[in-house]
């Protein structure tokens, strides 16, 4: 069994072999911390052991660093790490869903509007410029 500064150190080592595993594989948490490294015999109390004001500390940062990457809003990332996982993700969901939603809108109107300047284009100087279109747009406008 570990203690002071050589469980300080084990402790930041699994927390970076939990990092290295990544987020689907080893989500970090005061938890799971706790279990890995109970089942490894660092420690045998409970999860108080990990309570310190520099082990929380140090806890909240392999936290923060792991999460980065899914690119959570602030307040988002508070929900994960005050452990409302799901809500996290689905309030980050739902706002990307949102923003899918209104990026297809501005894509519409402005294949719309391209279509009506290729139209007056055409009508006012006769130019062929079909071949030049994009096969999406080549769509819309047959």
């Amino acid at each position: 069994m570990l203690r002071g500064k050589q469980l300080d150190e084990a402790i930041e080592k699994e927390l970076q072999i939990m990092l290295v595993e990544g987020f689907e594989k080893s989500p970090i948490s005061h938890k799971s911390l706790h279990g890995r490294m109970t089942a490894k015999g660092y420690i045998t109390g409970g999860l108080s052991t990990l309570s310190t004001a520099e082990r929380k500390k140090l806890i909240t940062i392999y936290i923060s660093e792991q999460i980065s990457p899914l690119h959570l809003k602030s307040n988002n990332q508070q929900l994960y790490v005050n452990k409302k996982t799901r809500q996290a993700l689905t309030n980050t969901n739902k706002n990307l869903r949102t923003q899918i939603e209104d990026l297809e809108s501005q894509l519409h109107q402005n294949t719309e509007t391209l279509i009506n300047i290729i139209e007056e284009v055409k009508l006012k100087s006769g130019l062929k410029i079909d071949h030049l279109l994009a096969p999406h747009l080549l769509k819309k406008y047959l």
